[in-house]
């Protein structure tokens, strides 16, 4: 049997389930498709489609403008839909197309093409050739499918450009400003004088002001270099570090404490704030800065020094009640931990790429190019990262002592007929031993109280000072 399955309705009711059946099973749809007249009820995307795009939708939605980011010339974008992040065409359902909503007038306040636009609007019968389009599949060849990547990128997808400089100053950054200042009719604020200037580089970069002697030292200095050297004498400063790292831990939504319900304290967290601080006093390069934080034990895996750096991506809140406590392979697990994901995949994208990921979790990103097949992927990335405190030994000569102790003890506890260590070894580590304590407790040594200058109260309390200063 070969014809349109319109035929059902001249069938005996009795006959109307048997044919089901076989279009069910594939027997009657194998004979429409060797059928001519079968293949050709379909509309033909050139001949029947283009032309109504043509001459109704593309004024709106085509090469020279995109209304509400949409366009109709371009396949990718005609199904994917705008700046919605609906999909436009539903393939094989054209009742939950939005275009067909849009063009057959079922949403009267979205008809397409507007009142005031010039285009004619779709006929009856247009509407159901889209209709049958939509529903067949709809069939869209390659050659008729547009560019790719319609469109100029945004400006912030562009490559970067280096401009020339402005004439005009000794210093680029100083060229760039006069040149803007000029193009508003501004003119630049006058000189700052030298108690200004020395009060506002220390602010900056080390958010504290200038003692009155270091104000005085640059007041009265009158060599040519004096404020270059300011500039070298305050980054050189531990407190440059301090001050700026706490602009990057804010970026790395840096805690010492969990955060949730819970909030417990991070008692382990430290050394990771010290790593970024440590980083900014040394001048390190961005691009070194970003690998460790990201894969310092890939990369770098001799340089046990920089395993604090690894914290970057457990820095945010973590659900310890969920992620910890519930069962593996639970709802609230399973949830938990992608959640933890999540966070791990968009810190590091808003704080590496400046971009916001969270949309593509569950579809195309609506501005930014984030897929969500590109998230699922960047997500995988963390898949296999866990939350832990990890043991490291910063010392590279203490590293490879304790690397030997464990082997030798690893094989004592798996080989009963192991030498036991002779009696010069365990000298050895006996007198070791002060030395190390001797080095823990400098470490203690450099830390150093604030002593109180006044010890007052408003409400009359007394108080004494305590030997440690508290």
């Amino acid at each position: 049997m070969c014809t349109d399955i319109s035929f059902m309705k001249f069938l005996p009711k009795d006959f109307r389930p048997a044919v089901r059946w076989l279009r069910v099973t594939g027997v009657v749809s194998l004979c429409f498709a060797s059928c001519p007249n079968a293949a050709a009820a379909a509309p033909d995307s050139a001949r029947d489609i283009q032309p109504i795009l043509e001459r109704s939708c593309l004024s709106r939605h085509g090469p020279e403008k995109q209304k509400s980011g949409y366009r109709l010339d371009v396949r990718d974008i005609a199904l994917r839909g705008g700046d919605s992040g609906e999909a436009a065409i539903v393939p094989h359902d054209a009742k939950r197309s939005p275009l067909i909503r849009f063009v057959s007038g079922e949403d009267e306040e979205l008809l397409m093409p507007p009142k005031k636009s010039t285009a004619p609007r779709l006929t009856p019968e247009e509407v159901a050739t889209l209709r049958a389009w939509i529903d067949a599949g709809p069939a869209w060849p390659d050659e008729l499918a547009g560019p790719k990547n319609a469109g100029p990128p945004h400006w912030a997808w562009q490559p970067l450009v280096k401009p020339s400089v402005p004439a005009g100053a000794e210093n680029p950054i100083d060229a760039f400003i006069h040149a803007k200042l000029a193009a508003k009719q501004l003119e630049s604020s006058p000189e700052a004088d030298r108690p200004t200037l020395i009060r506002r580089l220390t602010f900056d970069l080390h958010g504290l002001p200038p003692a009155p002697e270091e104000v005085d030292a640059f007041v009265t200095d009158n060599e040519p270099q004096a404020y270059e050297r300011l500039v070298d004498r305050l980054l050189a400063s531990p407190r440059y570090g301090e001050r700026w790292a706490r602009h990057w831990l804010d970026v790395a939504h840096y805690g010492e404490s969990d955060g949730f319900g819970m909030d417990r304290p991070r008692m382990a967290a430290w050394p990771y704030r010290d790593y970024v601080i440590a980083s900014l006093n040394a001048d390190k390069p961005y691009a070194r800065f970003v690998q460790e934080q990201l894969a310092a034990d890939a990369l770098f895996p001799d340089e046990a020094a920089l395993t604090p750096a690894l914290g970057f991506a457990a820095a945010g809140p973590f659900n310890q009640s969920a992620l910890v406590e519930q069962v593996d392979d639970t709802l609230c697990k399973r949830i938990a931990l992608n959640l933890d994901r999540d966070d791990m995949v968009a810190s590091t994208a808003s704080t590496f790429v400046s971009l916001t990921v969270h949309c593509a979790r569950c579809h195309d990103h609506k501005f930014n190019p984030i897929t969500q097949l590109d998230y699922y992927r960047l997500q995988a990335v963390f898949a296999g990262v866990g939350r832990a405190e990890r043991l490291f030994d910063a010392d590279p000569a203490l590293r490879a002592r304790r690397a030997e102790l464990r082997k030798r003890k690893a094989a004592l506890e798996t080989s009963a007929e192991a030498d036991p260590p002779s009696a010069e070894e365990l000298a050895a580590l006996q007198a070791a031993q002060p030395a190390r304590e001797k080095s823990l407790t400098a470490l203690v040594a450099r830390w150093s109280p604030v002593e109180s200058a006044e010890l007052s109260s408003k409400s009359g309390n007394g108080f004494t000072a305590l030997p440690d200063s508290s």
